[in-house]
């Protein structure tokens, strides 16, 4: 990922619809039965996110996101605490970003061409996590 995270395109990987139209990624969000927007930055290790009031979050509460357009459920493959996005760097560079679905947990991790990349106080709680998997892609 290049320095200016603005230009990273983060994307649904169902729909590849884009999801940082500007200078934060929106997501839809679920807690239970309370739903709302988040928003993230796009900027690894900036962990500031912006949540709906309604969805009244508290560290170490589970989060379900969904892409806000077509509704897909963003939980990653690789694990069940993780959501995953699709991006698209402003030197060429794609893959897919998974970062973690526990509020207040700092974990993301850059998958692509068969590397790595984490970011984040907690990403060594997924280090056993299997970024690839059997489907081979990112």
């Amino acid at each position: 990922m290049g320095s200016d995270a603005r230009r990273t395109l983060y994307y649904c990987p169902k729909c590849q619809a884009t999801l940082n139209p500007n200078v934060k990624i929106i997501l839809s969000a679920r807690k239970g039965t309370r739903q709302g927007l988040v928003l993230l930055s796009p900027r690894p290790g900036e962990y500031d996110a912006i949540a709906a009031e309604e969805l009244a979050l508290e560290p170490g509460d589970k989060v379900e996101f969904f892409c806000p357009l077509c509704r897909a459920d963003l939980t990653s493959r690789a694990d069940d605490n993780l959501a995953e996005l699709g991006y698209r760097g402003d030197r060429g560079e794609e893959g897919r970003v998974d970062f973690s679905r526990i509020f207040g947990e700092h974990a993301t991790y850059f998958v692509s061409k068969g590397e790595v990349r984490s970011f984040g106080a907690h990403a060594s709680h997924y280090s056993d996590a299997n970024f690839f998997g059997e489907w081979g892609d990112v």
